[in-house]
Parts: C-alpha cells; sequence; structure tokens
C-alpha cells in the first residue's frame, strides 16, 4: 500500500500506533492490493453484515406481523372498526417518520452500545403488543415501537456507508434490505403455524411474544460484536484496520467531529435529495401497504385465513432474489437509475394487473400481479437508498440526505394505510390503482435524475479533466462539489 502520511481518514482516531495528520490535497492516490481489500471486505461480509441482516429481519418481524395479527384475530378480539385499525398502523408510522433523524445518532454514541440499547427497548414494546387489551394500549405499544425502530431502520444503510466502498455498497445494502421480503416470508410462514395454535392465548397473542423475544434476546450478542467503525473493529488487526479506512473513496477530515453541521445544512439543500425521497416515496407506499395488506388481499381471493398466510411468502421470497439481482447488475455496470426504473416498471405491470383483473375466475393472475409488484418495489426501493448514498460529500451529508429521505418518504406510510379499507374488498381496486400512479412516478423520477447526474459528470470532465469516481476525494470541504468527485449515475 502507498499512502499520503498527511492524511486524515474518517472514523480512524483510535487505531493504536498510527499518526494520521492532515492533507490539502483535494485527491488522494491510495494503492491497496486487490487481494488485500477482498480479503478485508470478506471479513467485514462475514463478521458485519450478517448481525445487521439478522437484526433487520427481527425489526421487520417486530412491526410488520400487525399485519399478520390482524387477520389472526387481532381486529376482532379488541373490537376494532376501519377506523380505529388505520389508527392502529398510522400510531406506528407517525412516531417512525417524526424520529427518523435519530439516524445521525449512530455518528454521536458508539454503535454497539447504541444499537444494543435499541434491541432491548424494541424487543420489550413488541411483546407488550401481546398482553394489549384495548385500542389505547395497542396504539401506545405501536408508538413505542415507531420511536425505537426508526433510529435502526434508518441508520443501519447508513452504518454500511462507513465500511465499504460506493460500487460494494449497491450489494450489501440490498442484502440488508431484502432481509424485510425475507422477513416477510419467514413471518408468513411462523404465522402459518402459530395461528394453528387452538391452547392458552390468542393467536396472534403468541404471534406478537413469539417474535418479539429474539430481538429483546440478541441484545446481548449485538454488545458484544457490532463494530463501532472501520478503523476500531475488533476482528481486523491494525493493519488491517488502516487500509479498511484508507481503501474508502471519500476522505472526511471533519469525522473525527462527529457530526459537521455544515455539511447536514447541505444535506438539507441539495436538490438530489429531495429527487431520492420522492422516490421513497413511491416505492415506501407498495413497501408498507404490502406488508400490511398483503394477507388480507389474498384471502379475499377466496383463500381461508391460514393458507393466505402461507401465500404471502413465495412473493416476497421472490424479490429478496430480485433484490440480489438488481444489486449485481448496478454495482458491476452502475446505472442505478435505470435498474430502478427498469424493477419500477415491472412493479408498475404487476399493480395494474391488480386494477384490471377482477374476475375471481382469474385469482391466478392476480396472484401473478402480486408477484410483480412485489417483486419490482422492493428493489427499486433498496437501490434508491444506495444510490443516495453513493453521493453524498462527507457522512454528516449522508446522514442528513437519509433523513430527508426517511422523514418525508416514509409520509406514503399514512397513505397507504388508509387507501385499503375492508369496504373496498374484495379488490381493494383504489389502494393498487394509486399504488400504480405512485410506481410509475418512481419510473419518471429515476430516469430524469439518472440524465440530470450523467450531464453533470460530463460537465464536470470537460472543465476539470476525466475522473474515475473511485479515486479518494477529500470532501472536507466542498463535499460532493470537488472537482474529482463524480457522481453515480
Amino acid at each position: 500500500m502507498t499512502l499520503d502520511k498527511n492524511i486524515d481518514f474518517p472514523h480512524c482516531q483510535h487505531i493504536e500506533g498510527v499518526d494520521l495528520g492532515r492533507t490539502n490535497d483535494r485527491a488522494t492516490q491510495i494503492s491497496i492490493s486487490k487481494e488485500r481489500q477482498r480479503l478485508i471486505v470478506r471479513k467485514l461480509d462475514r463478521r458485519l453484515l450478517p448481525l445487521l441482516c439478522t437484526l433487520y429481519i427481527f425489526s421487520y418481524l417486530d412491526h410488520g406481523n400487525i399485519g399478520n395479527a390482524k387477520i389472526a384475530g387481532l381486529q376482532d378480539s379488541l373490537h376494532l372498526d376501519d377506523g380505529q385499525w388505520s389508527w392502529v398502523l398510522n400510531s406506528f408510522y407517525l412516531c417512525y417518520t417524526v424520529f427518523e433523524w435519530t439516524n445521525l445518532l449512530w455518528r454521536l454514541f458508539p454503535a454497539h452500545r447504541y444499537v444494543a440499547a435499541l434491541c432491548i427497548c424494541w424487543g420489550t414494546a413488541a411483546m407488550c403488543s401481546g398482553a394489549v387489551r384495548n385500542l389505547a394500549e395497542l396504539i401506545v405499544c405501536r408508538c413505542l415501537l415507531g420511536v425505537f425502530e426508526a433510529s435502526f431502520g434508518a441508520g443501519a444503510p447508513y452504518f454500511l456507508s462507513f465500511f465499504y466502498q460506493r460500487h460494494e455498497l449497491g450489494l450489501r445494502v440490498s442484502v440488508l434490505l431484502g432481509m424485510s421480503p425475507i422477513a416477510n416470508c419467514f413471518a408468513s410462514a411462523l404465522a402459518y403455524g402459530i395461528t394453528r395454535i387452538r391452547e392458552g392465548l390468542e393467536p396472534w397473542q403468541y404471534l406478537f411474544l413469539i417474535e418479539g423475544a429474539p430481538t429483546f434476546l440478541i441484545s446481548v450478542v449485538v454488545y458484544s460484536f457490532l463494530p463501532d467503525s472501520p478503523g476500531t473493529a475488533p476482528f481486523l488487526d491494525q493493519a488491517e484496520r488502516l487500509d479498511a479506512v484508507a481503501r474508502l473513496t471519500t476522505v472526511d477530515r471533519t469525522a473525527k467531529d462527529r457530526v459537521h453541521w455544515k455539511q447536514v445544512g447541505h444535506g438539507l439543500l441539495d436538490y438530489k435529495n429531495y429527487v431520492h425521497m420522492m422516490i421513497h416515496f413511491g416505492c415506501n407506499y407498495s413497501f408498507a401497504g404490502l406488508s400490511n395488506f398483503l394477507p388480507t388481499l389474498i384471502e379475499e381471493m377466496g383463500y381461508t385465513s391460514v393458507h393466505a398466510q402461507g401465500l404471502t411468502a413465495p412473493p416476497y421470497l421472490g424479490s429478496f432474489f430480485c433484490c440480489l439481482a438488481a444489486a449485481f447488475v448496478s454495482d458491476r455496470w452502475g446505472k442505478r437509475g435505470f435498474v430502478v426504473a427498469t424493477c419500477s416498471l415491472i412493479g408498475l405491470a404487476g399493480y395494474l394487473i391488480l386494477v384490471c383483473v377482477h374476475d375471481p375466475h382469474h385469482n391466478d393472475v392476480r396472484y401473478a400481479g402480486i408477484w410483480l409488484a412485489t417483486c419490482g418495489v422492493f428493489p427499486s426501493m433498496a437501490i434508491n437508498i444506495t444510490w443516495l448514498l453513493n453521493n453524498q460529500g462527507g457522512d454528516s451529508k449522508r446522514g442528513a440526505g437519509m433523513a430527508v429521505l426517511a422523514i418525508f418518504g416514509q409520509c406514503s406510510s399514512f397513505v397507504s394505510s388508509s387507501l385499503f379499507p375492508a369496504t373496498n374488498a374484495p379488490n381493494y381496486t383504489r389502494g393498487c390503482a394509486a399504488g400504480a400512479a405512485l410506481t410509475g412516478m418512481v419510473v419518471v423520477l429515476a430516469v430524469v435524475l439518472h440524465c440530470t447526474l450523467t450531464l453533470e459528470n460530463r460537465s464536470r470532465d470537460r472543465l476539470y479533466g476525466w475522473a474515475s469516481g473511485e479515486e479518494a476525494v477529500d470532501v472536507t470541504d466542498a463535499g460532493d462539489n470537488d472537482s474529482h468527485f463524480r457522481y453515480m449515475t
């Protein structure tokens, strides 16, 4: 490895025996062998990614099982009408949205302590949902769950960007976010078994208790094994820690200040973040709507509650593999905007089938529409988040961009919660039509943003000369406006 001895890298201030200073260079040439980089990435993939993915599954199980609990008897047991049920769903999303800015706390507190505390809190709230006796108690539990899960949901992809290069991030974020369909798949299979229990508690009570307990217990593992940064990862030796930091493609000398408020301001004013937010708004409508109402959609096709639980699993499993395929393509060839648009076109086709096909004799076609909608929307959302993380100048701006995307983009959850009332059964045309419109909007926005960033890169090449976009760029002062910085399109 050759390295400018005067550069200061983010997140590595605590590497014992390493003295890193500052540089005024706008770009730093760093050469670490491919074999060495592969070794570091393999260690990160083995020790960091599985733990975050497990947490993401638990997180999604704990808030996404409300749809399974509904058809397992929760709504009937508490005697809730459609309006009250909407409040149950919206209470979680309201708190989740309001507290998504807390992803910045991943930079203020050691991750292993902060995330372990979150696990204890949201696991407790999830299990308490199985003991509620009325609407008020259920809403309190859902609110607390939203508060504690908000920081993890937005913070986990942001946290990955501390460890991986830009062209590596797509696969890792897609694997992470792909855990949500895996969680839905697992939850559906688990709910299928739990709803067959006929003794003791109600099936929906077993559902909350069984799925909430592992989150509480895994907090010990998180505290012991989750690294705080690449510069302090306990599973890397001293030289590997230095290389793990040096291989990152943006250098931010303000990282030791934990949160750089000037970068936060730039993130709040960057138009690209609001385009990503609108894309997330469109994707998240389906993300939330399918999680909450997919079992109901399938049940209305004429299946029993138990079989509807089981039939939700295959589309979610398929969407996970689509997330992986989209990530491989976008990491290898770039063009993240085209990947988002293509996946969204698949989702749009699925929604159009659900809107247009109402004949009960063609329920197999409607089920195929569910497959297309699920397999199109989930990859689009994962790649869009990766795309935003790739194009921010500095960790603090990246955190602000994620906050913009998460807080405002999450608002579509409120829309989806109210557009699938029981009065629209069995086809739920209004909710599916809204999904089609928003997914079509995602297609347009992704193509427009891709073209805009491509033109910006060409303009910088003409003004400053060609740059690969993979050299280490000091983003401390100019951020992603630095002449050496190139956007991923």
